[in-house]
């Protein structure tokens, strides 16, 4: 008689295969050598194979390792094998039900067919699954072995641990009693601030655990409590413990239209530009208008000013915070006060440039260079007389930046030298030639003689006049005079007590005048 449907024929949901194989096989004609390559090359055809193979240790050991629901062909004695039993349930995890019960209640082959088919958990008797030391074996190996863990051991704190550390999914696994511990909590978000995801309502409200995650990933700030997320204070800390956070700030929500949190960002984040993330990206559009954080902003970074509204960059007082710590920040304003410019043009002569921008009094402007003179180097002013001698008459050397004519204006050039005899350098050819001019030089410095004209470096009584005030000025003398014998001696009379030195220095190659010892 021919057989029913066997567990090949159960595995493949079709028709007994007896009919189809002896018909493709011709089954009748077939030796043992025949059956057993066959078998080993399709283990469907073990079901109408010869019995004999179902106890050939060989045969089932290879169809077994293919499909392992053939175990329940195999002989009593093959399915207490262990070798053969091991191979069918790395296969199917069902193939367990045909595994000999001396095998299938042996620890140890159980946890040797856990390592080789992990599925077999779902399967064996429930006191494996509670063996703490059989599981954590397991679950170290593969976190979503936890799932199988019997009820005590999804409470086990460091188990649930250990796998969490490997991925932290593994906690959709754990016990409630777990989820709701917040050192537990605390620990499990410390690894992974994914791990939030499971967090319990009741402890998504608690300060330390969502921080925690925080810490990590602004994107922890999803998994806080409404009520967290709407307390400015907590949101005021998140931000500072990361600035991401400012992203998941809802569009409509109380913390986002509160203008207070975001002068608090303003003040209490680290980083100095820490403005830039309200203004620039996370913040309302009307905080620019807002003054009270702009001035917070400003005072934190003085570039906040340009972020301002338009009205806001003529405020007074945003100006001069801004003003206080740059010159530049004149420039964006849109207003400046004189008193403000006065703050800014201290720092930079630039400054003189935005005010020279707008209108202003003349009284201001020469107020503005008697604080800065060097401001009068702006191109617009270098020709007018005013503003030139306002500058020459506190700084002297700023003849320099006066246009040629100016330079050669006796008013403009005595006010410069009446404040220093350096600036007798910047002043014309022709005033350089000025015998009063340069001699009243001589009264602060007989120094003042190298910026004199050849003429007057070759006038005997300018050079002495010079030397009278500092004898240094001999230096600047023309080398016509260190040749002039008569000059010499009238040097010595002069200066009795240096002429000898002075002519050691420059007058060697010359007679040594009268009346002078060398020995």
């Amino acid at each position: 008689s021919r057989p029913g449907p066997g567990p090949c024929s159960r595995a493949l949901g079709a028709l007994p295969l007896w009919p189809v194989m002896a018909d493709i096989y011709g089954t009748a004609t077939m030796d043992m050598a025949s059956w057993r390559s066959a078998v080993l090359a399709d283990w469907r055809l073990l079901e109408v194979a010869p019995e004999s193979l179902r106890g050939e240790h060989g045969v089932m050991l290879g169809v077994a390792s293919q499909n392992g629901l053939l175990l329940e062909l195999a002989t009593e004695e093959l399915r207490r094998d262990r070798q053969v039993a091991l191979a069918a349930v790395k296969n199917t995890d069902e193939a367990l039900k045909f595994v000999d019960g001396s095998l299938s209640t042996d620890g140890s082959f159980v946890a040797e067919a856990v390592r080789l088919n992990p599925m077999v958990l779902s399967v064996v008797e429930p006191r494996f699954r509670a063996d703490r030391s059989l599981m954590w074996d397991i679950v170290q190996r593969n976190w979503k072995m936890l799932e199988h863990c019997s009820p005590e051991l999804k409470a086990d704190w460091q188990l649930v641990l250990m796998a969490a550390k490997q991925l932290y999914k593994a906690l959709q696994h754990a016990a409630d009693i777990l989820l709701f511990d917040r050192k537990f909590m605390l620990e499990a978000v410390g690894m992974n601030w994914k791990s939030l995801e499971y967090t319990p309502q009741k402890l998504r409200a608690d300060k330390e655990i969502i921080l925690l995650g925080v810490k990590a990933d602004h994107n922890a700030i999803e998994h806080a409590s409404l009520e967290l997320r709407e307390e400015r204070a907590f949101m005021l800390q998140a931000t500072k413990t990361n600035d991401g956070v400012l992203a998941h700030l809802p569009e409509n929500g109380v913390v986002r239209s509160d203008v207070e949190f975001w002068v608090g960002v303003a003040r209490e984040l680290p980083n100095p530009k820490c403005w830039q993330l309200p203004l620039e990206k996370y913040g309302p559009p009307w905080l620019s208008t807002s003054k009270k954080f702009m001035d917070m902003a400003i005072k934190r970074d003085w570039q906040a000013l340009d972020f301002a509204s338009e009205e806001l960059k003529g405020d007074p007082d945003l100006v001069s915070e801004g003003v206080k710590q740059s010159w530049r920040a004149a420039e964006i304003a849109t207003v400046v006060s004189a008193d403000i410019m006065v703050v800014a043009l201290k720092q930079d002569w630039r400054a003189i440039l935005r005010f020279l921008r707008g209108p202003y009094e003349e009284a201001d402007l020469l107020r503005l260079l008697r604080i800065n003179p060097t401001a009068v180097q702006a191109a617009v002013l270098h020709n007018k007389r005013e503003p030139v001698l306002a500058a020459v008459r506190t700084a002297g050397e700023c003849l320099q930046y006066a246009s040629k004519d100016l330079q050669a204006d006796k008013e403009v050039v005595q006010a410069a030298v009446h404040q220093t005899w350096k600036a007798l350098r910047f002043a014309s050819e022709e005033l350089r030639g000025d015998r009063k001019l340069v001699v009243g030089c001589f009264i602060q410095s007989g120094l003042a003689l190298q910026y004199a004209t050849e003429d007057l470096r070759s006038d005997q009584r300018v050079v002495v006049e010079a030397m009278t005030r500092n004898e240094g000025a001999f230096e600047f003398a023309n080398e016509c005079l260190h040749k002039d014998t008569a000059f010499w001696e009238v040097l010595a009379r002069r200066f009795p007590h240096s002429t000898w030195k002075q002519w050691q220095k420059k007058g060697r190659q010359h007679p040594i005048p009268k009346g002078e010892n060398p020995g």
